[in-house]
């Protein structure tokens, strides 16, 4: 008799199986749009998506913050947390 071998993706069930929605085209327009001039946290909730999902797919598409504009968001950030 032969073991029928599993890889461990088919052990899980479905209802755990999580599928990653895809980008698609007008996301990553708006995306390149907004980079510059929007914090990453205001681009997530505008697509509707996490804010490291936004981050991580603009450093996949080779878009950057300048150093002022990241500074800029760093002290919103720190405002956005002492704010609450």
């Amino acid at each position: 008799m032969h073991k029928k071998l599993t890889t461990p993706a088919q052990k899980k069930p479905a209802s755990t199986v999580m599928v990653k929605p895809r980008w698609t085209k007008e996301q990553i327009a708006l995306l390149k749009r907004l980079h510059k001039s929007r914090s990453n946290a205001e681009i997530a909730q505008a697509l509707g998506r996490p804010t490291h999902s936004v981050a991580f797919k603009a450093h996949r598409l080779g878009l950057y913050k300048s150093a002022s504009r990241l500074r800029k968001m760093g002290q919103e950030n720190i405002r956005h947390r002492w704010d609450k």
